[in-house]
């Protein structure tokens, strides 16, 4: 009786393992494309709020006027799918962040011109009327506005 060699055909290892992880990969890109890319803001530009508060404070307690009233710091909040470049003044005066509870700097006077003010690269307006941010309590002028 001869018998033949039956070497086995199978898959290794090392490619099930590959084949596998390509898959998971193709259905996160699948869905990221269909879905939006949103889901996966949280863990590339996690919540800073308290990050905020805390450079805000210590620019305040420095007296650094400069650092509260120019220097640009970037909000970032999920839940409310915020993301916010401006300075500790404008997030302590403007409505529009007033949730967020960053202090006012009662030790550091902010003398800004309404151009001088910048939120998300926009500058401040005086001569419009209206806007998504109302900053007239903030700049020198009676109206000052960024849309």
């Amino acid at each position: 009786m001869v018998t033949k060699s039956k070497k086995g055909q199978g898959l290794s290892t090392s490619t099930v393992v590959l084949l596998v992880l390509g898959l998971i990969i193709l259905v996160i890109l699948v869905w990221g494309f269909i879905t939006g890319w949103s889901a996966f803001r949280g863990f590339v530009n996690p919540t800073n709020v308290d990050t905020v508060i805390q450079e805000c404070s210590q620019a305040c307690s420095l007296n650094s006027e400069y650092s509260y009233c120019l220097a640009e710091k970037t909000l970032n909040v999920n839940e409310d799918s915020l993301n916010a470049k401006t300075s500790c003044a404008v997030f302590s005066t403007e409505k529009a962040f007033a949730k967020y509870k960053i202090p006012p700097c009662p030790t550091v006077t902010c003398d800004l011109k309404c151009s001088e003010i910048v939120i998300n690269g926009r500058k401040g307006n005086s001569s419009a009327t209206t806007g998504k941010y109302d900053l007239s309590d903030l700049a020198k002028e009676s109206n000052c506005y960024v849309d």
